[in-house]
């Protein structure tokens, strides 16, 4: 049975939103690890790679650490030494052949929940996937920042806390940090270290949504993930928006629906006449409607297909 000591070479499987497997692979890269895209998410190994997928991971949505490797028929032994450390809910049995593996799910609760969410919206985004659409972009705090459509604030509060460097997981607590032979100590000099690396923001930051009760509730839960002093959040329709000046990352999810009612129309007629305004920024509309794009001006440069929970959904991204 593998050694599960953080101090040992680890491999791992993250999983991520379908369609995010080669953003996660990059974000995994990044934290030191050796990482590769595969269906459903990321493989990667290294030293300390549960606790810095864990910890350090904006994308992931779930961390497993690959505990055993054998042939089939030395699958249930294996699997009973294991269950002397591990609850059986947290063990998952592979096959392929006459080959097998065993994990061991690293990260407990979901890495999407970051811990700051007051109360979820009438759709709400998951922040993972907030995270590694604005990865995609290529969002990395350097340049301004705008969601004209921000709703409870979720892609918003991601890209601040991108622009902080602060890391997703500094402030909770992990399934892997109650096994047995794991180092605290280890632990926390990591996170001391991604700690070490957050900075003020050095662009704006603005947010908005034409909606009151949705400007409330995303500076409610601003406040709560501690970024509302970088983040300005206003009420207003998008196409009254006064963006920031210079390039910049605008991540928006419009409303849309099956039926085209004027209020869906309305609102993707407003930020047509936005993104008229946003020449030499990236804009990236999340829609699972995509023939709505017809109200907006031009083209996508490109497309990106993922999952909103279990809902299809596309990336348009335009270059105004």
């Amino acid at each position: 049975m593998a050694d599960l000591s953080p101090s040992r070479n680890e491999r791992i499987f993250a999983a991520c939103a379908p369609g995010l497997e080669p953003v996660l692979a990059r974000e995994l890269s990044a934290l030191g690890i050796l990482a590769q895209a595969v269906p459903g998410g990321a493989d990667g190994e290294g030293p300390d790679a549960t606790a810095r997928a864990c910890i350090g991971s904006r994308v992931a949505d779930a961390v497993r650490v690959r505990v055993w490797e054998g042939p089939v028929r030395d699958l249930a032994e294996a699997r009973r030494r294991l269950l002397s450390r591990h609850p059986p809910g947290d063990i998952l049995a592979r096959r392929s052949g006459s080959q097998a593996t065993l994990s061991v799910d690293a990260s407990g609760d979901p890495l999407f929940k970051r811990g700051w969410r007051a109360r979820i919206g009438a759709a709400p985004l998951r922040e993972s996937l907030a995270g590694g659409l604005l990865r995609h972009l290529g969002y990395d705090g350097a340049t301004s920042f705008l969601d004209p459509m921000c709703g409870s604030g979720t892609i918003a509060i991601e890209a601040a806390l991108i622009a902080c460097r602060r890391a997703p997981g500094l402030g909770r607590s992990f399934a892997f940090e109650t096994w047995p032979g794991h180092d605290p100590a280890n632990a926390a000099s990591l996170r001391s270290s991604l700690a070490a690396e957050a900075r003020e923001p050095p662009a704006p930051l603005l947010a908005s949504d034409r909606n009151g009760g949705a400007v409330r509730l995303a500076t409610k839960n601003a406040e709560a993930a501690g970024v509302a002093r970088f983040l300005r959040i206003e009420r207003r329709d998008a196409a009254e928006v006064d963006p920031p000046s210079g390039a910049g990352i605008c991540l928006v999810n419009p409303p849309y629906g099956v039926r085209l009612d004027e209020e869906v129309k309305g609102a993707w007629t407003s930020l047509g006449l936005l993104m008229a305004r946003l020449a030499g920024w990236t804009v990236g509309v999340l829609t699972g409607s995509p023939g709505l794009a017809k109200l907006l001006p031009g083209s996508p440069v490109e497309t990106l297909h993922v999952r909103n929970g279990g809902l299809r959904c596309v990336l348009l991204t335009y270059r105004p």
